[in-house]
């Protein structure tokens, strides 16, 4: 245990000298055995010689005659010295000396003075909302899984690295640096925008202006800016039943009274909907490929929605996230293309064909909806960053985004041929719809089935799928559902995978259904026109 020195004038006098320093009467206890560094003990003990009153008319001890008296190192002094001053509790005048900060007390003794008495804390949980429903579960040890039929993660060995790198280094020249790395306001890169409006949107039949186009973080922002611009407490939105649940989410966290649309394999079953669309606003539909079956609207329905729609005066939400990924048959025309009345919001998204991570998207919509997103979002994260998008610009225009679809398309073309082979190889209970496209299968199991039990048992034997409870809206939500994506799924394990799939349904269901009739495969070979 050492003992702090002091300070006092020796003799008052004498002509003014330095102050020197005496051996005061407070004692700083330090202890080696202790498990607490010796830089924390001091800094306990100046702290509580400044609150003691011990350096009020002086300064402290210097660092060499502090670690003499302590028989510490000097470094350890300067430790927590560096430590206080960090905290604004000691200050340095220039060849005097280190001193107590003028406020160093007032803020120390509250803060005792605050530890001794009894705090109520904030009851948080009263003032915070009700949380949203829990989201359909990801496992995050799903790449060690040998059979993991997740969806809506990444393959990591499909990600266009190369290209990317290029795109990024393009986007970061000098000659258009300042626009790309500066503040754009609520501005989208007009690169980007240009290169969407001629190279991408006409793929899907889509003519767009550029004052018509937002660039989004994805579908789920685009979806939360809708809502808080067009959703008001007692809103009506009509969507798919089972759907996209982030969607549905959404929609009901802005105020919304969400009415279930039913589905079946031509996607929303327009026609069963009565005329003023159960009192809808807002129409949320996923045409291309329905999440969570898969299924493809049919053209005629299309053609119906649109016309329900205008007689209801509802805004259709066309969410395209995965048109390239289409098998069987050209890609269907978007909802948006067949638009005469500028209702139909169309979004994209680059999150199925580059990665996830990337936060990209986009939506097409009216010039007036689209300014009032814009005024929206610029109070929540102004613009998407400029570099990403650039470097997107950049692919599209140097054709590599191109190159990277064609790919892609030819690598889930082979697992989406071994998937419904499988399916239909194995699946006994009854048939199952085969959808155009899509990174998942949903597969409806035979009646008394709980997938929820399902998910549980395979996950212990190294199979992740998705339950399909969480996607529906009714309740009791249906619970013989699921969902097997592949997009990350190797090709010679699907196989394998869907027979345990099958085995453990079978298993969990008594008695074991007597298999139909074998049926002939309805796979078109590659190369050959559908």
């Amino acid at each position: 245990m050492g003992r702090v020195q002091g300070v006092r004038r020796r003799d008052e006098a004498r002509p003014p000298r330095e102050w020197e320093v005496e051996v005061a009467d407070f004692l700083l206890p330090v202890n080696p055995q202790s498990t607490v560094p010796l830089y924390e003990q001091i800094i306990t003990g100046l702290e509580d010689a400044i609150l003691a009153g011990q350096y009020d008319d002086g300064p402290l001890p210097s660092t060499r005659r502090l670690a003499e008296a302590l028989g510490v190192s000097r470094n350890t002094v300067l430790t927590a010295y560096d430590r206080l001053m960090e905290q604004g509790l000691i200050v340095t005048v220039p060849r005097r000396g280190l001193y107590v900060s003028s406020d160093a007390v007032v803020r120390m003794r509250a803060a005792r003075r605050t530890a001794r008495s009894p705090m109520q804390p904030i009851d948080w949980e009263a003032r915070l909302p009700e949380p949203p429903p829990t989201p359909v579960h990801r496992d995050p040890a799903w790449s060690r899984a040998p059979f993991p039929f997740v969806v809506g993660q990444p393959d990591p060995s499909m990600f266009p690295i190369g290209a990317w790198e290029r795109a990024q280094r393009e986007a970061l020249r000098q000659d258009g640096l300042s626009r790309v790395i500066g503040d754009a306001g609520q501005a989208d890169d007009p690169e980007l925008v240009r290169q969407l409006c001629e190279h991408v949107l006409p793929a899907r039949g889509i003519s767009a202006h550029p004052d018509q186009v937002m660039i989004t973080l994805g579908s789920t922002h685009a979806l939360h800016l809708l809502a808080s611009v067009l959703v008001r407490p007692g809103s009506v939105v009509l969507v798919e039943d089972p759907g996209y649940p982030d969607a549905r989410t959404i929609m009901q966290m802005a105020g919304a009274d969400v009415v279930p649309g039913a589905v079946d394999e031509d996607g929303l079953v327009v026609e069963d909907l009565p005329a003023d669309l159960h009192g809808a606003q807002l129409v949320y539909v996923t045409p291309s490929h329905q999440y969570p079956t898969g299924a493809t609207m049919s053209a005629s329905r299309r053609e119906e929605l649109l016309r329900r729609a205008g007689a209801a005066d509802a805004v259709v939400i066309e969410d395209d996230y995965d048109p390239e990924m289409t098998f069987r048959g050209m890609p269907a025309v978007a909802v948006r293309a067949l638009d005469d009345e500028d209702r139909v919001v169309y979004l994209g998204s680059f999150s199925k064909l580059l990665a996830p991570g990337l936060r990209l998207g986009y939506v097409v919509a009216s010039p007036a909806l689209v300014d009032a997103m814009r005024a929206r979002s610029r109070y929540v994260l102004r613009h998407p960053p400029g570099p990403m998008q650039r470097a997107l610009a950049q692919m599209i225009a140097s054709r590599d985004l191109a190159r990277h679809v064609r790919r892609v398309r030819a690598h889930y073309l082979g697992l989406y041929e071994e998937m419904v082979r499988a399916v239909e190889r194995h699946v006994r209970w009854g048939p199952q719809p085969v959808p155009r496209g899509g990174l998942a299968r949903w597969i409806t199991g035979p009646p008394g089935l709980d997938a929820g039990e399902l998910a549980r048992e395979l996950r212990r034997q190294g199979v992740l799928l998705d339950p399909g409870a969480p996607y529906w809206a009714a309740r009791p939500a249906p619970r013989h559902h699921l969902r097997l994506g592949y997009q990350v799924m190797p090709l010679d394990r699907i196989d394998e995978g869907v027979r345990r799939v099958v085995k453990a349904v079978e298993d969990q269901v008594r008695p074991r259904l007597v298999p139909p009739p074998t049926r002939k495969l309805d796979v078109p070979l590659r190369g050959r026109s559908s």
